[in-house]
């Protein structure tokens, strides 16, 4: 199917000039492979017909085939049985036209597979990312059925870092993780004694030092689990601060997940403006303090940018009402 004339066309051609007709010809396509166009090649007098695809082994070793008889003189030229070209011509257009139906009617049907296929992959990637978002809901239940407190300051940790991730023009698949994650990053408690987390009175050194594994529980319980997002890290990490003073790794820097940081500012803003078992919150206004402070130190200066602007608005405030339908 070249331009100008096909390859039936140009061999008519060049054997209608005497000076070319001894010239050998060997066809390869995988488009003209049936009774006619070998009819019609033996008329034109090719020499080989070969059928797409092919190795380069077996095609190098017909055309050596091929020029070792030409050279050797022992090769009987073939005879084209020309008819008139106007006839000729006529009998490669209407084959060309077939051949091009034929085409065309492969390919409709090669789109409408990959259509369908594509469809089909579309479905099950949803059917998937429903099922991982139902177990994160299960698990965060589970949670809430324990600890009534954890599972209220993860949905508020979450609506805040989705909005701070909103206000960096974030991709909405990263926002989407920072939600799931951000909503179960304290899964790593529920390894922890009732009494520690309900505790009235400040805690002890021992019993604060079991509540910090609840980071590496979490990643553990998680880690298994073929999340599309960063979703175990997120538990891994969201304690970790950017000058290496967190826990439990001691990350620096960007050695630090990006939905990590987002996760330990939100966390660390609620943790101040709502009560904790053992004291009465701070209020917003010590949390902004905490953010500005630390800004470029414990926490990301652009996700600390972004967290200011939002809290420091009139407009925001903790919804205590949310469901999960906001994040899933």
């Amino acid at each position: 199917l070249m331009p100008v004339m096909d390859g039936f066309e140009f061999c008519r051609e060049v054997k209608s000039d005497p000076q070319l007709s001894t010239i050998p010809f060997i066809f390869c396509s995988a488009t003209y492979t049936d009774a006619t166009d070998l009819e019609i090649a033996e008329t034109l007098g090719v020499d080989e017909m070969l059928t797409k695809p092919i190795s380069s082994e077996k095609l190098l070793s017909v055309v050596k085939q091929t020029l070792d008889t030409a050279e050797s003189g022992k090769r009987v030229a073939r005879v084209s049985k020309l008819g008139k070209k106007e006839d000729d011509i006529r009998a490669y257009s209407e084959l060309f036209v077939s051949k091009l139906e034929q085409k065309i009617q492969a390919l409709e049907k090669e789109i409408h597979k990959r259509e369908t296929t594509e469809k089909e992959l579309t479905e099950s990637r949803a059917r998937i990312g429903k099922a991982l978002k139902g177990t994160i809901a299960a698990i965060s239940k589970a949670v809430e059925a324990r600890d009534l407190y954890t599972a209220g300051h993860q949905r508020r940790v979450a609506r805040l870092a989705c909005i701070i991730a909103e206000e960096m023009n974030l991709n909405p698949d990263i926002i989407e993780g920072v939600s799931l994650g951000a909503s179960i990053h304290d899964i790593g408690k529920i390894n922890l004694p009732a009494e520690i987390l309900s505790k009235p009175t400040k805690l002890l050194d021992l019993e604060y030092a079991l509540i910090k594994d609840h980071a590496q529980v979490g990643y553990e319980i998680l880690k298994d689990i073929d999340f599309p997002w960063p979703v175990a890290e997120i538990a891994h990490q969201h304690h970790e601060r950017y000058d290496g003073s967190g826990y439990p790794q001691g990350l620096v820097g960007d050695n630090i997940l990006l939905e990590a940081k987002l996760v330990a500012v939100a966390d660390v803003v609620e943790s101040m403006a709502f009560h904790r078992p053992y004291r009465q919150g701070l209020g917003m206004e010590s949390a902004i303090e905490e953010i500005q402070k630390n800004r470029g130190i414990k926490y990301d200066s652009v996700v600390s940018d972004a967290c200011l602007k939002i809290i420091s608005s009139s407009s925001f405030v903790f919804d205590e009402s949310m469901n999960w339908d906001l994040y899933f």
